[in-house]
Parts: C-alpha cells; sequence; structure tokens
C-alpha cells in the first residue's frame, strides 16, 4: 500500500475543507474549517494514498497544552468517508512514528486524546502501539477521552 504522510500546504486546502466522516464519527472530529483556523498553533499534515489526499491530521508541538508534558500531540486525525475501509488509517498508525522522528527529531513521545465512545479509534491506536495511560480528559467536547501515548 502507498501511504504517504507530508506537510499540508495552501494548495490542499480545496481538497482538504471538502473532507468528510461518516455520520457516526461527526462528534469526535471537529469540521475541517475550524481545525485549519487553528493552524497558528499546530502543524496541518495530510494523509496521501497513491498520491491523492485521503486524510488530514494535525501535530501540537508549541502550545504546551499537550495532554501529556513533552510529548507531541496528535490532533483531528481523519480519513475522509470516501475513502474508509481501505486499511488507510491503519497503514497511518504503523508510519507516524518514523514520520515523526524526521519531522521532530527532538521529541521521543506523542501522544492523543480518544473519546471514551470511540472504541473502533482506540483499537486502531492500539495496533499503533499506543498505549492507554489510564488518565481521562475530562473537558473533551463530545465527552471524557483516554489519553493515549507511544515512544517515537
Amino acid at each position: 500500500m502507498s501511504v504517504q504522510l507530508r506537510r499540508y500546504t495552501s494548495v490542499d486546502r480545496p481538497t482538504v475543507e471538502q473532507f468528510k466522516v461518516t455520520s457516526a464519527q461527526t462528534a469526535f472530529v471537529e469540521p475541517l474549517r475550524e481545525t485549519l483556523a487553528m493552524e497558528a498553533n499546530r502543524d496541518c499534515f495530510v494523509i496521501e494514498a497513491y498520491d491523492e489526499p485521503v486524510g488530514f491530521f494535525q501535530i501540537d508541538h508549541v502550545s504546551e497544552m499537550q495532554s501529556l508534558k513533552a510529548h507531541l500531540e496528535v490532533h483531528e486525525v481523519m480519513i475522509d468517508w470516501r475513502h474508509q475501509g481501505k486499511n488507510y488509517g491503519k497503514a497511518f498508525v504503523e508510519i507516524l512514528p518514523s514520520f515523526l522522528n524526521v519531522e521532530y527529531p527532538d521529541w521521543s513521545g506523542v501522544c492523543l486524546t480518544v473519546n471514551c465512545r470511540n472504541e473502533k479509534a482506540k483499537r486502531l491506536y492500539e495496533y499503533g502501539g499506543f498505549i492507554d495511560t489510564g488518565e481521562l480528559k475530562l473537558d473533551g467536547p463530545s465527552g471524557p477521552q483516554h489519553i493515549m501515548r507511544r515512544a517515537i
């Protein structure tokens, strides 16, 4: 499978703004127009499959608001609904650690939060080597979230 991660550019905006998730997933992902407005505090990236943008995510490395100190934090991971079910999410979690090592060589860990009701996403992150810390972030917009981490 040819899945790659790369930095988002302004050329990507029209495509990325059209990305949507299934109705069952809308409670867990912010609308991308809102997400892109947070660009100043987070680095934006595109998930590509066969040279076509299929997904999006952000990395917070500057806000000092990460859920775990001294960890990068992954935000707003999404695969467009038209590209779901093709193992792109699985490929994303497999290649994310090596990608982060290149993009952020001074960091040794990454964390993320996943809604407690989103068991499918939690299993995906566990497959990718993330471990539930046992801590919860209680102020999530859709309810409490597991805090997960992994070394990079």
